[in-house]
């Protein structure tokens, strides 16, 4: 049989509103001057009063335009306020704390279906969809899966599905949506440093928006080991393109062609780089879609 992998947003969804205040957070750092080093706590302690502030947030706002906020009441100077910030931007796309607290937040809402309002859409990914028509089911991994949307729809399919996110709260979420839908779907709360990807177990993994590390030759040769002979890949992202607003450093966006780079040991089915509309919305983005089937 052909096999299939599909990986998708495993940290998560890169929904705008977050994409907008991390843009806005990088905009506040090069604004910044050099702070002073005296008195400055360690990158732990700024790390852990940020996340256990941003639990207890309110959401709409934007988060860290609200923090600098707080940071000044606090008697912060601006110099130290913006290197804070900027510790904090880094350490998003390098620690899964951040992405966990901001999904937890975001899946604890319904699957709206309405992506123009910021959304996440209910419906499966379209890429999907037309990918796995007429493949045999088969063992099925979705990585950052969310609220399951993807997974609940490869189990109606036939497909014997497992997933895995860094929020709970979505996890719940995916396992009442296949209880409504009839299927059964197998979850882990992990991250991409912590989930076991095992050794010739899927056929099919999903990437869809998710902050996968793809550029990691590690992390792509974990997902070449995990598949069956002839599995397959599908993966839909962002791509930062020169001249346009670069995504924020944990979104993990790829440059033009980097895909097709990271994947060159697979047997490339299907690529194409074009401007779109993401599954949440907005003004419209540069997209790179792949179908890479293993050897």
């Amino acid at each position: 049989m052909k096999s299939v992998m599909i990986v998708k947003n495993g940290m998560g969804r890169p929904a705008k509103p977050v994409l907008a205040a991390l843009a806005l957070a990088a905009a506040l750092v090069l604004g910044a001057g050099a702070p002073q080093a005296q008195d400055r706590p360690d990158d732990d302690a700024v790390w852990k009063d940020f996340i256990a502030w941003f639990r207890a947030a309110p959401m709409g706002a934007n988060p860290f335009s609200v923090y600098v906020g707080k940071l000044k009441s606090e008697g912060v100077p601006d110099e130290e306020a913006g290197r804070r910030v900027a510790l904090i931007v880094k350490l998003f796309s390098e620690r899964p704390e951040g992405a966990e607290a901001y999904y937890d937040r975001v899946f604890s809402q319904p699957l709206s279906g309405r992506p123009e309002q910021g959304g996440f859409p209910a419906e499966p990914s379209a890429f999907v969809v037309e990918k796995v028509r007429g493949l045999k089911p088969g063992r099925a991994l979705d990585v950052g899966m969310g609220q399951g949307r993807n997974a609940v729809y490869l189990a109606r399919l036939g497909w014997d599905v497992a997933g895995f996110d860094v929020s709970q709260v979505a996890l719940d979420e995916a396992l009442a949506n296949a209880e409504k839908t009839g299927v059964r779907l197998k979850t882990e709360k992990a991250s991409y440093d912590t989930f076991d990807f095992g050794t010739d177990r899927w056929d099919l993994v999903v990437i869809i928006f998710a902050w996968a590390p793809v550029s990691d030759p590690g992390f792509v040769e974990r997902i070449r080991a995990s598949l069956r002979p002839g599995g397959l890949v599908l993966f839909e992202h962002f791509v930062d393109m020169p001249g346009r607003q670069p995504h924020a450093p944990m979104v993990r966006a790829l440059k033009p062609g980097e895909l097709r780079d990271s994947f060159a040991g697979f047997e490339v089915e299907f690529y194409e780089e074009a401007d779109g509309v993401g599954d949440w919305g907005g003004p419209g983005e540069r997209l790179v879609r792949m179908a890479a089937r293993k050897r």
